[in-house]
């Protein structure tokens, strides 16, 4: 049997081109479209997500590190190497600037007392001294004499120390000696060779270590700590926000003890407000009855992710309050 040929010939040009039609291009763009714009509505929450991850993972770091540098320099408020239970004895001539007066250790601003702080937020001085690693190899001549010490390498002119010793005693029964402890005397310290002068040209009231009593000389084993003080504050940055700054004491070569620059810290910290807690005292005050009964402080920092509207939650910034508390190693 033959099989019939069918020739095309006599088709229409249309029906031998056939193809989509409008109608199916609308239906495949239409479709297009709409995979299109849920894939970038995934994207788009991809983005936020992580760029609120990202913000949030940023202000945790920070606030850790704020809270673990401010609380080195808290936690040893009021200290010295010795005992914060010494009499002080404070020789420095100088009574205008703040560091120099060390009759509690902490003292805080509240609500923007403080001259380079952000409105309503609050402040912070602290002062301790710390060990230099130089104790005396000799007593002292004299209440007047130079302090020979280990590592004079150790020490700067024009630094404020502070010597702290024992010296033994024999209270009754007389084989049960004990030790009892020289005042804490802060100076501005000189240096001549090997030792450390404490003269009044070097900016003390007088050549002598003395207090309201008698003069008195210092023996070998004295222990040298130089003081840091600090302010912690928040204020604004060179980028149009605010910050978390630190200044702290610096003793330029010939020019004497005088404050640092602002160091900042923390970026992107908005608040910063300390509470005081006080022996006997269960809650904390914004401002203590009385600084040198302060044993602890709480810190409540307000941190905001320095994050675009568009990637953060909501169209907001990121922010977070955190609180940490700090007690005072000397006051426990």
């Amino acid at each position: 049997m033959k099989r019939a040929h069918r020739s095309n010939a006599g088709l229409s040009p249309r029906r031998r081109i056939a193809g989509f039609s409008l109608v199916e291009l609308m239906v495949a763009l239409l479709i297009s479209l709409v995979l299109s714009a849920a894939a970038l509505g995934i994207l788009l929450s991809n983005r936020r997500v992580h760029g609120a991850t990202e913000g949030l993972g940023r202000l945790q770091e920070n606030a850790r590190t704020a809270f673990e540098l401010m609380a080195r320099d808290i936690r040893e408020a009021g200290g010295n190497p010795c005992d914060f239970r010494m009499e002080v004895a404070n020789m420095l001539s100088d009574d205008v600037n703040w560091w120099t007066s060390y009759e509690t250790g902490i003292s805080g601003f509240d609500d923007g007392a403080f001259a380079d702080s952000e409105p309503d937020t609050d402040a912070i001085r602290v002062q301790y001294f710390e060990d230099t690693g130089a104790v005396t190899t000799a007593p002292m001549a004299s209440s007047s004499g130079v302090l020979a010490v280990n590592n004079i390498g150790a020490i700067e002119a024009g630094q404020i120390l502070a010597a702290c010793g024992f010296f033994p005693d024999t209270p009754f029964p007389p084989d049960t000696p004990f030790l009892t402890p020289f005042p804490l005397t802060i100076f501005s310290a000189g240096k001549a060779g090997g030792a450390i002068t404490h003269e009044a040209d070097d900016g003390n009231l007088s050549d002598d270590f003395k207090n309201a009593g008698p003069a008195w000389a210092y023996p070998a084993g004295t222990i040298i700590s130089r003081l840091r003080a600090l302010e912690w504050y928040v204020g604004k940055n060179d980028r149009g926000g605010t910050s978390l700054f630190r200044r702290q004491l610096t003793y330029p070569a010939g020019l004497g003890p005088t404050m640092g620059e602002p160091e900042e810290i923390i970026p992107d910290v908005t608040d910063l407000q300390f509470r005081y807690f006080t022996r006997g005292e269960a809650e904390p005050d914004d401002v203590p009855a009385s600084w040198p009964e302060v044993t602890a402080v709480e810190v409540a920092l307000v941190m905001e992710a320095a994050d675009t509207r568009t990637s953060s939650v909501d169209g907001e910034l990121i922010q977070r309050r955190l609180v940490h508390v700090i007690a005072l190693r000397n006051k426990l």
